[in-house]
């Protein structure tokens, strides 16, 4: 199996505008992203899904610089976005991630990418059904042939903004299989992901305490051991309200 990464980005955020271009340690956020997705073993190609229209010109232009796979598609209509990156691979595989998650972490990646393969064979694999892992380390790999049938398919409002509920909250249809945290990141609480201000503040802060030399280089242990020391620091972000679809009960 082949796996494409596609990695959800735009500039359109109401909570805060423009944030995967925002300065994070050094880099805007899409580079901590594209780069950490790029440093996971199991990922062959990485292609940035982003919305048509002027609003988004600013980050095509700064993805063209740097030589990135860009496809443009629906702003609203997100699966029908994934579908159209999914047609210029070539990849039975596709990983879900998203450009505000800039931590992400390559050995998570590949931990979801290697529970997909195993035996027996799933449709979609992912590390949020069962909500183990810190916010930001989310990913998803779904088979390619069920994204499509998710794309010919959905109708509701939910479905295509999310990409990935037509097929996890159907179980008795989709094969489904989860990955649960190891237990020195089993931290559900943390939040390193990039909603609001107090997001970008936590992690603003913990670049300044750890002082990586590049995105890829900076190992998410560090930053959890960091949290763990830091009580103080691990709630900034907290009370952050937290935008999520249901997860089925029984699959």
């Amino acid at each position: 199996m082949t796996v494409a990464a596609i990695i959800q980005a735009r500039l359109g955020s109401t909570r805060l505008p423009g944030k995967v271009l925002l300065n994070l340690g050094g880099w805007p956020v899409v580079d901590w992203v594209i780069e950490r997705v790029a440093a996971a073993d199991l990922v062959d190609e990485v292609i940035i899904a982003i919305p048509e229209g002027s609003g988004d010109d600013r980050l095509a232009v700064h993805l063209a610089r740097h030589g990135c796979h860009v496809v443009r598609g629906s702003a609203h209509d997100v699966l029908a976005r994934f579908a159209l990156a999914a047609s210029e691979t070539s990849a039975d595989v596709i990983v879900r991630v998203t450009a505000d998650c800039p931590l992400l972490d390559p050995e998570t990646l590949d931990r979801v990418i290697a529970s997909f393969r195993e035996h027996p064979p799933v449709d979609y694999c992912s590390n949020t059904l069962i909500r183990t892992y810190p916010l930001g380390l989310d990913c998803e790999a779904v088979r390619k042939k069920a994204l499509l049938t998710a794309n010919a398919e959905a109708t509701t409002k939910p479905d295509r903004e999310h990409v990935t509920p037509f097929l996890y909250q159907r179980p008795q249809r989709f094969r489904l299989r989860s990955v649960e945290a190891p237990e020195w990141a089993r931290r559900p609480v943390y939040r390193l992901t990039l909603d609001e201000p107090l997001d970008l503040g936590m992690l603003r802060r913990v670049m300044t305490m750890l002082r990586p030399s590049s995105p890829a280089e900076l190992g998410i242990r560090r930053v959890i051991d960091l949290l763990d020391e830091d009580e103080e620091l691990a709630a900034v972000n907290r009370a952050v309200l937290h935008r999520h679809v249901a997860k089925p009960d029984n699959w």
